[in-house]
């Protein structure tokens, strides 16, 4: 493909070799792969990325499915402090694939969505960086900021007095 980058954690998957059994790959990122995706997904590191996948052609859908196990050690900087926070992520996903040629656009099937390919290439490398960038914590606070009140729109430690209808309660519990 013209203009696309290089995928930084690359494993292709030829559709056509698979059969009606399961194959499964235990995937490992090198140090100079997790420098990379740390750089595109804009955490200060990634100390560890592991995937454990499972591909198989599902004859009667006509689909191949695509299920993976993920375990990451990634470092992130706090949305407050820009300390460095530390984040473990397990996370399992599931995809379903269609060669591109066989998804019907006027499908309304909404419970099987479809992901499509093309070119007998399925790059399952790049689909476990794409679910790790997806499962990483959007807004990370370092432990201390997390209990401390900052501000009138963020949330700190629960009070039960201030909450929406502590008022009402009251004049509830004095009758």
């Amino acid at each position: 493909m013209v203009g696309q980058p290089e995928p930084e954690f690359s494993f292709i998957v030829h559709p056509s070799e698979l059969t009606d059994k399961e194959v499964k790959y235990d995937l490992s990122a090198e140090s100079d792969e997790c420098n990379a995706l740390a750089e595109r997904f804009g955490l200060q590191a990634i100390e560890t990325f592991n995937c454990t996948l499972s591909v198989k052609f599902l004859r009667r859908e006509k689909a191949i499915r695509l299920r993976g196990k993920l375990h990451a050690k990634v470092v992130q900087s706090c949305v407050v402090s820009m300390v460095s926070v530390e984040n473990v992520i397990e996370d399992e996903f599931e995809i379903l694939f269609r060669e591109e040629t066989q998804i019907d656009s006027d499908e309304t099937d909404d419970v099987v969505q479809f992901e499509p390919y093309s070119g007998d290439l399925i790059d399952v490398g790049e689909i476990a960086s794409e679910e790790l960038a997806l499962m990483l914590d959007p807004y990370p606070r370092s432990p201390e900021i997390a209990d401390q009140v900052l501000g009138p729109y963020l949330p700190g430690p629960e009070d039960p007095t201030t909450k929406p209808f502590a008022a009402l309660a009251a004049l509830k519990r004095t009758k």
